[in-house]
């Protein structure tokens, strides 16, 4: 039987799910004017986002039991 992920991975994960699937902070995001390094906030946010969901499932796969088997 594998073990589970450590519990901080399955926190990320969660994090993950709620930066992704939360249309309230990518609608406050997709306001007008401002931009972060040139782009627009809704642009900046979904590459954050994005950044931040490889770099759990990167994290998991080093923490993985299995793999270090």
């Amino acid at each position: 039987m594998r073990k589970p992920l450590p519990l901080f991975i399955r926190l990320w994960f969660l994090a993950d799910a709620v930066a992704a699937l939360a249309p309230q902070v990518h609608l406050a995001a997709s306001g007008a004017a401002p931009t972060i390094f040139g782009l627009p906030r809704v642009i900046a946010y979904l590459l954050a986002t994005s950044a931040f969901v490889a770099a759990s499932v990167v994290a998991a796969y080093l923490c993985d039991p299995a793999r270090r088997a």
